[in-house]
This record gives C-alpha cells, structure tokens and sequence, in this order.
C-alpha cells in the first residue's frame, strides 16, 4: 500500500504478536488516546476475536453485536459501508475527540473461518478501508493474537508493523514467528517494523540486559527497535477493568509519559515515509 500513499492519507499500524498477554491491546488503546489528543485523528480497528480493545474504547460493551456493526459485517459482505461500522470511542458516556473506532465482537472467530474459503480473503479490510484513508491520520489495528485471516488481512494492509517484546525469556523467538509470518504475506524481506519493550520493570536487571543483548546481536532485529520503552504499571490493567483508557483512568500515572514518546516515535516513522 505505501508506494501509493500521499500524506494526507492515513498511515496503517498494526500492532502484531503471535502470543497472548504482551500488550497488544494496551499499547495500541493509550497509544491512540495519546495521537488523539495531540490533535491527530486516529482510528482503532479491534481485529481481535477477544474484542479488549472494544470493551476499553465502548465502556464495556466487549459482546458489541447487541448494539450495532463490527468488523464482523465487514468481513460478512463486501458491499457493508464500513462509514456505518465506525463509532466514535468513549470514556464512559463521552466521546474521546478525535478518536474512532471498528468494534469486534467474540463471534469473529467464526466469521474468520467462514471467510476462508473467499477469493482474495486477504483484501478484505482493505477493500472497506480504501474509502475512508483520506478522513484519518492513523489507523492502529489491534491483531488476533494468533496469526490467522485477520492477521493477515492487517499485515496486507499495514504501512508499519509493531512487535511488543514483554519480558519473558520466549518473546524474542515470537517476534521471529511473526517476522518470517510478515515476510510470507508481503513476499519480500520486510522491513518496516519495529519492536518494542513493553512491561518495561528497570528491577529486573539480568532479564534486561539478557533482551538487550539478543535485541542488539539480532541483525534483523538491531536497527528496528522503539527507543521508548513502555514501563510496567499495575494501573494499565486497573484502567482495563473498569473499560476505560489510562489517561481517564488515571492522569497522573508515569507510564503515559510512555505512551506518549512511542505517539511520537510513531508519527516520525509517518513523517519519514513520505
């Protein structure tokens, strides 16, 4: 998609990972919240079959079918106006300005593998977003944790792909699972990613330095990583209990100032795209 890209057009992050539990879902929701107030107009696609990102940016409404479109329509028929799927997103009862949403919903896993037999089922997010790029700066998509139609459809479409490192001993070798998925789907030797620490605890001196060390002695590893490192912070997940974004939850927590320096690192990776 970015050799035809103009800058008026959105730039499409995917946030990516073959396992459950490494921040996706948080990353992506305080990331969105943190361009929106920065004056960018963002979309979030939930491409989630868990539908987290859902129940944070509507207040709860996690089974979101009951009360409208999701994803799912998208995916059930070509000719669905995904103008009728996006919503505003919520803190509470308030829209967040500058803030949309495609809510998923937990049926999605069977819309997935209905699709399957579809021609051209990796286009499918792409033939529903083409219309709208022009109306949002960036479009961040919340990936299944497994690497299945949705994944793939997010990796067709994705100018850039984010990889959340946590810290356990196995994050590095998913990011290689994911990397050689994003080699398959783009048929060539991507690039345009970068991984990130998340769950970042300073204490942990020996697992530290044991990533820091694979992450600078990986080739394909070493020139793509994030400077900003998202701390560990028990009210990211507080904040998803109650289905709000951190910054509503709380404003004085230390962790946004995280999630402002990736907002950040991220709108340079779109000012150098171009």
């Amino acid at each position: 998609m970015s050799e035809n890209k103009t800058e008026t057009q959105a730039f499409v992050i995917a946030a990516m990972s073959n396992k459950g539990g490494p921040g996706k879902t948080s990353s992506t929701t305080n990331v969105a919240v943190a361009l929106a107030l920065m004056g960018k107009r963002v979309l979030v696609v939930d491409a989630d079959q868990q539908a987290n990102a859902t129940e944070v940016l509507t207040h709860g409404k996690k089974f979101y079918a009951q009360y409208g479109p999701t994803i799912c329509d998208l995916y059930n028929n070509q000719k669905f106006d995904v103008k009728d799927v996006i919503i505003p997103a919520r803190n509470g009862e308030e829209d967040i300005p500058g803030l949309f949403l495609i809510p998923s919903d937990p049926s999605f896993e069977r819309v997935m593998e209905n699709s399957m037999a579809r021609p051209h089922r990796e286009k499918i997010l792409l033939r529903h977003l083409k219309s709208v790029m022009s109306d949002f700066d960036f479009i961040l998509i919340d990936c299944s944790p497994a690497l299945n139609l949705s994944s793939t459809n997010a990796a067709y479409i994705a100018d850039h792909v984010i990889i959340p490192v946590d810290g356990g001993s196995f994050s590095l070798t998913g990011a290689e699972t994911v990397l050689d998925y994003l080699d398959e789907i783009k048929e060539e030797h991507f690039t345009h990613y970068s991984l990130f620490r998340n769950e970042f605890n300073s204490s942990k001196k020996k697992m530290n330095t044991f990533l820091q060390d694979e992450l600078e002695g990986n080739v394909r590893f070493k020139d793509n990583v994030l400077t900003t490192r998202i701390r560990a912070d028990e009210n990211i997940a507080q904040a998803q209990v109650v289905c709000k974004p951190l910054y509503f939850y709380k404003r004085g927590a230390l962790v946004l100032n995280d999630y402002r320096a990736m907002a950040k690192e991220l709108i340079s990776l779109k000012e150098g795209a171009h």
